[in-house]
């Protein structure tokens, strides 16, 4: 079972990659941000310095996290598998969008999502 967090934790790093560098490719302005806090942030301190910083955060996060599911047992590592195998689709969905310039069937549905809460919670 340890394997398969280490499996993830790469899987994670990854595919966080992969959005990262097609996000720099894709996003000419800030103002294309569809996150309100990313958008903020990417007009304060420049879109490839923020960019990278949730990266670095998304590493410090992930390490963490791992570092929990090993030493957490099998129920913790289990469940770290399952998130960390969900966040890993999730984010490689939103790296082929932003390369293809198409959205996909993760893309669409986390958009929906993303609009509801945009409703709710106005940035």
């Amino acid at each position: 079972m340890i394997a398969g967090v280490y499996l993830v934790i790469a899987l994670l790093i990854l595919t966080k990659l992969c959005d990262v560098v097609s996000t720099l490719q894709r996003l000419e302005h800030p103002h294309g941000e569809t996150n309100p806090v990313a958008r903020t942030t990417m007009l304060r301190v420049g879109t490839t310095k923020a960019v990278w910083t949730v990266f670095v955060l998304a590493l410090i996060i992930i390490g963490i996290s791992g570092w929990a599911a090993i030493n957490g047992g099998k129920i913790m590592q289990a469940l770290f598998i399952v998130a960390g195998v969900v966040i890993s689709i999730i984010q490689g969905s939103v790296a082929h969008c932003n390369w293809t310039r198409r959205d996909n069937v993760i893309t669409r549905r986390v958009r929906i999502l993303h609009s509801f809460f945009s409703r709710i919670i106005p940035g």
